[in-house]
């Protein structure tokens, strides 16, 4: 319960608990405005990221042939050990779409990460399984990955030797996006 406050002068305490409260609904009039601009500019800065949905990334398609064709700057992200697929993947960045290829965490404009998509642990599966994923991000101004633009997956045999997966998952990517 509060007091009534007296009009003489008084040494106050510091606020309490209540009286904090109370100020936070204050506080979120006047940050409220800049929150809704930074999120309406962050919207259309993004809007042509992936949506994750049930566990599924639907991409746009349409946004991610037109980021594709203005990215004038790429960065490859593969194991570190991994010289063949980075290898394939900057031959088709650079001579097939005419990238230029920029060191590992610099700023680009898109940032292509190869990677294997194992299967944890035994499985018993008869049929196909994700082998691995080709992912396209935009990056920040630090080289860092910033928004998913687009996801594409490979699957076949779990057997199946990583240089024939990264072979097919490149040749998929270029056939989706009619790459020659």
């Amino acid at each position: 319960m509060r007091k009534p406050s007296s009009s003489a002068p008084s040494k106050s305490a510091p606020p309490t608990r209540i009286a904090m409260l109370s100020r936070a609904p204050l506080l979120l009039l006047l940050l409220f405005p800049l929150v809704t601009f930074a999120q309406m500019t962050s919207e259309t800065t993004d809007s042509s990221s992936c949506v994750l949905k049930n566990h599924i990334y639907t991409c746009d398609l349409a946004a991610f042939q037109k980021d594709l064709a203005d990215a004038k700057t790429v960065t490859i992200e593969t194991h570190s050990v991994d010289k063949l697929a980075e290898a394939q993947l900057n031959t088709m960045l650079t001579k097939k779409l005419g990238k230029s290829l920029l060191p590992d965490g610099s700023p680009a404009d898109l940032i292509f990460l190869l990677i294997p998509v194992g299967v944890e642990g035994w499985s018993m599966s008869a049929g196909q399984v994700d082998l691995g994923t080709l992912r396209v991000y935009s990056a920040t101004a630090q080289g860092a990955r910033l928004h998913l633009l687009w996801a594409e997956d490979y699957n076949g045999s779990e057997d199946m030797p990583w240089p024939i997966v990264v072979h097919g998952l490149i040749g998929q990517f270029q056939s989706r996006f009619h790459i020659k």
